[in-house]
């Protein structure tokens, strides 16, 4: 008897550190539907005034706007976004509202209903549930104190942030050219710099982005728990900011971080593949788990039925449904967001051949310095860059209606190649406690070590 009971504790052991982080997920819910209750404590009289400065002044919205980088800003987005949280009763509890989410309409109905609520109206049959609206915690105190131009300044500045944040962060743990890489297309290859002045909507998705790498590679450089666990939290906090823009840059991008980290401190393939592979399935998880619990609470409290026929209505509308100038052809939303990036991004040519060139500079360096079996590494280090068509794939209708934005994944998958061709062919620095290229580890002949029983894996030199 006792020895079933410890074969099955061992058959169970290496799945107990997956139930553990499972468990942090769904905590982690709760924390975060905290934080939206707090957003909602903010009171409404300030911010609804600031708007409406910002609506006389004409610094809120139109709809349609230029954003002078390449295509039409996203205020549509902003408008919903600034507009968030607010029309309900002063006398509603912010726990009511942070169930519900209350918001205003768009660009072309927001100003008459800001100014209505100024006079004590109140909204209703505005429930906005479907997403987590998690930036609410940032946009609400912001716009009571500093109005419209200042949210835009403080969504830069978080941003720019975390876009250094995440290029240090994967320096430290790789090489300068590395970081350079995974993060460079994106900035030159998109209209992301011209996001706090037309969209801060986006700047904050994109500030989260990056978090998302930097708790990645973070995780990353102590051991494998810590790298599944920080892209885990990556895709939660992701999840609870955005409004379904370009899950698939982070997702892409946080998955390489884990790998390319990997790879840099073991030098061994099969590690690597095994860290790119886990990484790249957490993080949709991860997000997907997150997603799923705001409609639970929704219904805990507004009933099932009505939160399943608004999800129901929602995802039909993302997978399918008719919509015009949208085609349900095979591949279509991948088609279409690689020519509206082609043909809209003014520096689209020169991010591509930029990348062209500093990846095959690497795949002939990684040749020399390593053999075939470099360009091996490479592969799998490029993987994550699936992620992108993949989504372009599934939410196909999505995809092509927001192909505005959306094809800022087209930027994400060619820097993922580049630094991935770059990574198979740069030395680690000196002292990085990563093996030199000289003394590549094999895996037979490497040095016994114990192995981690979330991944298999051996333990990166920080631990040993």
């Amino acid at each position: 008897m006792s020895a079933r009971r410890d074969a099955v504790r061992s058959r169970l052991l290496p799945l107990l550190p997956w139930a553990q982080g499972l468990g942090m997920l769904l905590v982690l819910q709760f924390a975060l539907f905290g934080l939206l209750t707090l957003g909602q404590a903010v009171p409404d009289r300030p911010i609804v005034e600031n708007l409406v400065a910002a609506v006389e002044d004409g610094t809120y919205g139109p709809h349609g706007t230029i954003d002078r980088m390449g295509g039409p800003a996203d205020t549509f987005t902003e408008c919903v976004v600034a507009g968030t949280g607010l029309g309900a009763s002063p006398e509603e509890s912010a726990f009511s509202r942070a169930v519900r989410m209350p918001r205003l309409a768009t660009c072309g109905g927001g100003p008459a209903q800001l100014r209505a609520i100024s006079e004590g109206a109140v909204l209703t049959d505005n429930d906005y549930f479907k997403y987590w609206a998690g930036y609410t915690v940032i946009t609400r105190p912001v716009l009571a104190l500093t109005g419209l131009e200042g949210l835009r300044i403080v969504s830069g500045t978080l941003m720019l942030l975390a876009l250094a944040g995440a290029f240090l962060a994967v320096r430290a743990r790789t090489s300068t050219a590395v970081g350079l890489a995974l993060v460079l297309p994106y900035v030159v290859g998109t209209n992301l710099l011209s996001t706090p002045s037309t969209s801060f909507s986006q700047s904050i998705s994109i500030a989260f982005i990056f978090l998302s790498v930097i708790l990645s590679a973070l995780g990353a450089g102590r051991s494998p728990r810590t790298a599944y666990s920080g892209v885990a939290l990556g895709a939660a906090l992701f999840c609870f900011v955005d409004l379904l823009t370009t899950p698939a840059v982070p997702w892409a991008m946080s998955a390489f971080a884990v790998g390319a980290v990997t790879w840099f401190h073991r030098r061994e393939l099969a590690p690597t593949l095994v860290a790119v592979v886990l990484s790249g399935l957490v993080w949709p998880v991860a997000f997907a788990v997150t997603w799923l619990a705001r409609w639970v609470l929704a219904g805990a409290f507004l009933g099932f039925p009505a939160t399943l026929e608004v999800v129901r209505r929602n995802v039909g509308i993302r997978t399918g449904g008719d919509h015009a100038g949208v085609s349900e052809a095979f591949g279509a939303g991948v088609r279409v967001n690689a020519v509206y990036w082609w043909q809209t991004v003014p520096t689209a040519g020169l991010v591509l051949t930029g990348c062209l060139l500093a990846a095959g500079v690497g795949l002939v360096l990684a040749l020399r310095r390593g053999g075939p079996a470099r360009w091996g590494a490479a592969a799998v280090l490029a993987l994550p860059a699936v992620a992108v068509p993949v989504w372009y794939t599934v939410l196909s209708n999505h995809s092509q209606i927001h192909a505005f934005f959306v094809n800022r994944g087209v930027a994400a998958a060619l820097a993922v190649v580049t630094a991935a061709c770059l990574a198979a062919a740069v030395r680690p620095r000196t002292g990085s406690g990563a093996p030199q290229d000289t003394a590549e580890r094999a895996g037979p002949a490497a040095t016994p070590a114990r192995h981690d029983p979330v991944s298999g894996l051996a333990p990166t030199p920080e631990e040993s």
